[in-house]
């Protein structure tokens, strides 16, 4: 749903930057590896910056307007992201604020992590996209039809999910993917 990365540049990245007062030293998903700090010194960066990025970054171009139909068409939309239960209400709010219908919302607890793969097979979910390839790949070897989208921190990395840059595309993955399911029921 966030625009936080078009494929190029990443805000957390370039808020890290910021806040560090030092340019990233290698692309990379997680901050520490992307400007050799320390967890204690993230720590203290996403302590600092996570509530005004998560309420102030972008909602991906016609990602609600894609997942609006989905539900009038009757489908279920499972939102389930990394983000830990501390910023549900900072979530829910942004959702609400950018109009992105949702079914449930799923967080990590607070001090751990959850399996998005076996979150999605409880929520009986068959369509799935993320930006972290690691995640994307688990949910695929669930057997459910996984998007990946572009992002800069897996430029260039081989995988043979589909690579999508917009919810335009992800929306022609989704027509697709139920014109299959139509064709399998007749």
């Amino acid at each position: 749903m966030t625009h936080d990365d078009d494929g190029t540049k990443n805000i957390w990245l370039e808020a890290a930057s910021e806040y560090f007062g030092e340019p990233m030293t290698k692309p990379a998903y997680y901050i520490e590896d992307a400007f050799n700090k320390t967890r204690e010194e993230v720590q203290e960066f996403f302590d600092a910056c996570i509530e005004s990025i998560f309420t102030n970054v972008p909602a991906r171009d016609h990602a609600a307007d894609t997942l609006r139909s989905l539900t009038e068409q009757g489908s279920l939309v499972h939102l389930i992201t990394a983000r830990d239960e501390r910023h549900r209400q900072t979530t829910e709010k942004w959702l609400e604020r950018h109009g992105i219908p949702y079914h449930s919302l799923t967080m990590s607890p607070i001090h751990g992590r959850y399996s998005k793969g076996k979150r999605c097979l409880e929520l009986g979910v068959q369509f799935f996209v993320d930006d972290k390839v690691e995640n994307a790949l688990e949910v695929a070897d669930c057997g459910i039809y996984t998007l990946l989208f572009h992002a800069s921190h897996h430029a260039g990395r081989r995988t043979n999910l589909p690579l999508v840059k917009d919810w335009l595309e992800v929306q022609q993955h989704i027509e697709f993917f139920l014109d299959q399911g139509r064709r399998q029921v007749r």
